[in-house]
Parts: C-alpha cells; sequence; structure tokens
C-alpha cells in the first residue's frame, strides 16, 4: 500500500479541522461562550478545509488549465482561506498556517511538473 504526499496533506486538512472543532467544542475556556460562536468558527474552518482539499484533489487538472484559470483558481483558495483569520485568534493559528503554506507548495510544485494545455 502507497500513501501519496497530497493524501496525507489531505489527511492533515482533516485532522486540523477535527481538532479545531474539538478545541471548540470542549475546552474549557469555551464553555462560558454562546454555542453559535462555536457553530461559527466550525463553519470558517470548515469552508477553509473543503477549499484546501479541492485545490489539492484537482491539482492535475488544474494544472493542465491556462495560466488565468489557475490564477483564479489560487484566489478562490485564498478567499476561502481568509474565514481561517477568525478562527487563529480564537484558536490557534500555527497549525493552519503551515498546511497551508505546505498545500501551496505542494500545488505549485505539481503545477510546474504538469504540461499546461495551449
Amino acid at each position: 500500500m502507497s500513501t501519496s504526499v497530497r493524501d496525507l496533506i489531505i489527511t492533515g486538512w482533516a485532522i486540523i479541522f477535527a481538532v479545531t472543532v474539538g478545541v471548540v467544542a470542549f475546552h474549557p475556556s469555551f464553555v462560558d461562550e454562546p454555542p453559535i460562536n462555536a457553530i461559527r468558527i466550525a463553519g470558517f474552518a470548515f469552508i477553509s478545509m473543503v477549499a484546501g482539499i479541492l485545490l489539492l484533489r484537482f491539482t492535475e487538472i488544474i494544472g493542465r488549465s491556462s495560466a488565468r484559470s489557475r490564477k483564479i483558481t489560487l484566489g478562490i483558495f485564498i478567499v476561502c482561506i481568509l474565514p481561517l483569520i477568525p478562527v487563529g485568534m480564537a484558536t490557534f493559528g500555527m497549525p493552519w498556517a503551515a498546511l497551508i503554506i505546505i498545500t501551496l507548495v505542494y500545488v505549485r510544485w505539481k503545477w510546474a511538473l504538469v504540461t499546461p494545455a495551449s
């Protein structure tokens, strides 16, 4: 059985999302806050997690498209990552930041290896 780097990064997105939701749901410092704050933070983290997983999942397909399509895709990814700002302020930001950097490095590396369409 072989595990790819892409699968490991996708697993990282899911694990950090689960840890964030667990911290917000069960940590004593969040007990006094209304439940809507926990749902909001989990929703913001979910949007970013889905964006990261979709970008990784379709890296090669997007890499074969035009340069404009790749720029638009990266722009959409960045917009989807912006909701992580309040998540990082409320919980922890470094694992999310590391995951975003690893994802972007992996995607750019794979796009450099794929021959783009004319």
